[in-house]
């Protein structure tokens, strides 16, 4: 007599395995995450409101990386990746900003007075490594839902880091014009005066505030594909449906 077949386990009916369960799980995850991402993203830009915004994408951004292995191992992957340049955009921009204030500081010690071209150097290499760090941190955007978008999603998270990065280096040039007048100002005569550079600072920042409006565009576009890859989800599209225990034992062989 051949042996008998091995015992196939059924499970609870009704019940999905601890192992089904959790992927679920991470599935709500990443479904809200994204949806998080989509609205923090719509009202970002916006002045007043925009730390909200952050906020939102903040958290989405926590639930996409928690619920990341239900979408496959490129899509785990590209979310390490976009941490990382994440960080890396972070640690440039935080060089800029050091950069900046040792650079101002050391030109405005008792009896050394900042000078015009100082001033204007300081704030050009700043501006510089600002735009370096936006880029990088700008393609951890782009690989963050990369894997789980289609044709047309990738396309618009590509757009959206284009765009952005094409304003970007706009802003940079219309500041960098900008920063002659501002530091002008602050040297009447060609004299730092403490009182004109607080209205210099003032006009400045509103000329930036207005040009920061121009980020609704690349916002639009990657709200876009959150929607795109969000609505993927919502169907059922993604993730592929996982691979389900046999419900009965191989037929025998005939004898």
């Amino acid at each position: 007599m051949p042996p008998a077949p091995a015992p196939v386990y059924m499970g609870t009916p009704g019940l999905a395995s601890p192992m089904e369960a959790e992927r679920h799980t991470q599935i709500g995850r990443t479904k809200t995450g994204v949806l998080l991402l989509l609205i923090g993203t719509l009202i970002g830009w916006l002045p007043v409101i925009g730390i909200v915004g952050a906020i939102l994408i903040f958290v989405g951004a926590i639930l996409v990386i928690l619920g990341r292995k239900a979408f496959g191992a490129a899509h785990s992957r590209n979310v390490f990746l976009s941490i990382l340049l994440f960080i890396v955009g972070i640690v440039i921009g935080a060089v800029a900003v050091i950069s900046l204030a040792f650079s101002i500081a050391s030109s405005i010690i008792p009896g050394n007075p900042p000078t015009q071209a100082a001033v204007t150097s300081a704030f050009n290499n700043f501006l510089i490594i600002l735009l370096v760090g936006v880029i990088v941190s700008g393609l951890a955007t782009v690989f963050f839902t990369y894997a789980i978008q289609d044709k047309r999603g990738r396309m618009l998270l590509l757009g959206g880091y284009a765009a952005n990065v094409i304003i970007q280096i706009a802003v940079l040039v219309v500041i960098s014009q900008a920063v002659g007048t501002f530091v002008a100002a602050m040297f009447p005569g060609g004299t730092y005066n403490p009182a004109q550079a607080t209205l210099a600072v003032a006009d400045f920042s509103a000329r930036v505030q207005a040009l920061g409006y121009l980020s609704v565009i690349p916002a639009l576009i990657n709200a876009a594909a959150y929607y795109l890859v969000w609505n993927r989800i919502n169907k059922g599209e993604i993730p592929a449906p996982s691979g389900s225990a046999p419900m009965a034992a191989p037929p025998m062989p005939p004898r």
